[in-house]
């Protein structure tokens, strides 16, 4: 009989970790999450009369309305506002998320594609590198890999590492002999650029 209750007790203790270890067993359902994203510009541009670092931030504010298939993958579509230094982006984009476990605290990977509208730009050139960055729209693409943390059945907070990148492009100045100097003002060159950040994304999916 000692043995028994012994064995009951173990049972019941494991059990009981088990439970508290897995997350509530999830339905197909729609999922919203509200994100923020903070990158940090990489790499540099090469222009036909100098090259330019890419000292741009990118703070992000995104929102996704997706479905979850089952608890490891999920799609959706996704939308927010990329601000920069100097410019901005509306982007919009379809969004794969897949988690590698079925547990409170999961490993996933999740990877945006889409498009990027302008915002708004300013036309002036930085005093330093006398460029104007991200000018017009262009094809757009995040990855990420974190953690989903899973508060419960309604509430989960993700963190994640993210990547992006932004194709458009760079106005900047080539001057022509006895041509006056004013690229503290204007433009008159243009050239395809593809940005690179690196970051870190927080998210709240309910």
């Amino acid at each position: 009989m000692k043995k028994i209750l012994i064995i009951l007790i173990a049972i019941m203790v494991c059990y009981t970790g088990y439970s508290q270890n897995r997350r509530p067993t999830p339905e197909r359902k729609f999922i919203y999450m509200t994100s923020l994203g903070y990158a940090t510009g990489l790499g540099q541009i090469v222009l036909e009369n100098k090259t330019v670092q890419n000292k741009n931030f990118d703070v992000s504010i995104n929102q996704l309305l997706g479905y979850q298939f089952n608890p490891y993958f999920q799609l959706g579509l996704g939308a927010g506002f990329d601000i920069w230094k100097h410019t901005a982006f509306i982007p919009i984009y379809l969004n794969l998320t897949v988690n590698f476990t079925d547990t409170k605290i999961e490993p996933m990977f999740y990877t945006n594609l889409g498009y990027s509208f302008k915002w708004y730009v300013s036309s002036v050139p930085e005093p330093m590198d006398r460029v104007v960055h991200g000018t017009k729209t262009g094809p757009m693409g995040e990855a990420g890999i974190g953690m989903r943390i899973n508060l419960n059945e309604k509430l989960s907070i993700v963190i994640a590492a993210c990547y992006k990148v932004q194709l458009s492009d760079i106005r900047y100045t080539i001057l022509q002999p006895n041509e006056q100097d004013h690229s503290a003002y204007s433009t008159n060159a243009v050239k395809d650029a593809l940005y690179h950040f690196a970051g870190i994304r927080l998210g709240f999916q309910y």
